[in-house]
């Protein structure tokens, strides 16, 4: 599939791929496993919290990081950087299962946290922040990495298909899969995904050639000065700065409804883990079916229309997942919701 476009793209591409599977399947294992370790709908959405609190204050700083290192020996190092705080928390859940309740008792509402829950949510915690660290710095060099591997007329090509590729991992094989795991075990799933950051690393190290960006310098970092020149680009232009408070709200609002997704799944529709992962996929197949469609709608529709049904659509499409007990409404309103905001 990636061989015509080089060495180089082939394992970027399946470093991508294997770890978007890990992904894929973490996005069930961590809920779940809160969701084992506590009731309670604060706790569990302050794991959430701190895994999306270093996309905020963290994203600038590793920018001004992307822009003086080697890319790949960053992407390297956060990726074994993940495989060690994975492992950690896989090690941590298989010592502990004796006083874990188990899946079956989950999904049956029988479960009693573990009198020590208060360890395991300081592990969650400290994971969740220590892993979103690594994935900013990671992010923001990955992004940058593409066209050092791949020539300018190739690039729409080589990035189209690694997105196929991790939407594919990430959206559609990881949740069912990680559902699947669960049912074997607790510490299963965190044991698969921490493989999968090992692969992921050792592919990366055995990139050839110069990533480190050719405008680069050794000179300190002059934070405050480089930072404050990034916020005031951003600030002074208007359309990107209306953009991102407006995506900022957005993203807001869904973590909110998402922060205790996995309670909801267990008390009210009932699922067991493997459905869980099921369910993930329907905003999965809404994105991807929108974004096919997005420049078509958007220059159809008009910009401006294109927002309002956008943000409409998705409060609706909230609304009615809040007041159903159906997963099939449910897994159809997350289909919906992620059409609108990809391609309308």
């Amino acid at each position: 599939m990636a061989t015509s476009l080089g060495a180089n793209y082939q394992r970027v591409f399946w470093s991508s791929v294997v770890s978007n599977l890990g992904d894929g399947v973490a996005t069930v294992a961590y809920p779940w496993l809160a969701s084992a370790v506590t009731r309670n709908p604060l706790w569990i959405s302050t794991i959430l919290a701190a895994t999306r609190l270093p996309w905020l204050v963290f994203s600038l700083p590793a920018g001004v990081i992307t822009d003086r290192v080697d890319r790949r020996k960053l992407i390297a190092a956060m990726d074994v950087t993940r495989f060690g705080i994975t492992l950690t928390v896989a090690a941590i859940v298989a010592a502990g299962q004796a006083v874990l309740p188990d899946p079956a008792a989950l999904e049956q509402g029988l479960a009693d946290p573990p009198t020590n829950a208060w360890l395991y949510l300081l592990v969650l915690h400290v994971a969740a922040l220590g892993f979103g660290f690594a994935e900013v710095l990671r992010d923001n060099a990955a992004q940058t990495l593409m066209p050092a591997i791949v020539s300018g007329d190739h690039l729409e090509t080589a990035n189209g298909r690694l997105w196929g590729a991790e939407t594919v991992m990430n959206s559609f094989a990881g949740p069912p899969l990680g559902g699947f795991l669960i049912a074997i075990g607790l510490s299963v799933p965190f044991f698969f995904d921490a493989g999968t950051f090992a692969i992921a690393a050792a592919l990366v190290f055995t990139l050839t050639g110069t990533f480190r960006s050719s405008g680069a310098t050794d000179e300190p970092i002059q934070w405050r000065a480089e930072i404050t020149e990034g916020v005031k680009w951003l600030w002074n232009h208007r359309l990107l700065r209306t953009m991102g408070l407006i995506l900022g709200v957005m993203n807001a609002m869904f973590m909110v409804a998402f922060a205790t997704y996995v309670l909801f799944v267990q008390e009210i529709l009932e699922l067991e883990a493997d459905a869980f992962g099921l369910l993930l996929t329907g905003a999965a197949a809404g994105g991807v079916l929108g974004s096919l469609l997005a420049s078509r709608l958007s220059k159809r529709l008009g910009s401006g229309t294109s927002l309002f049904i956008t943000l409409t659509g998705s409060a609706i499409t909230l609304g009615i997942t809040g007041l159903t007990s159906s997963w099939g409404v449910v897994w159809a309103m997350a289909a919906v919701g992620s059409f609108l905001a990809a391609g309308v």
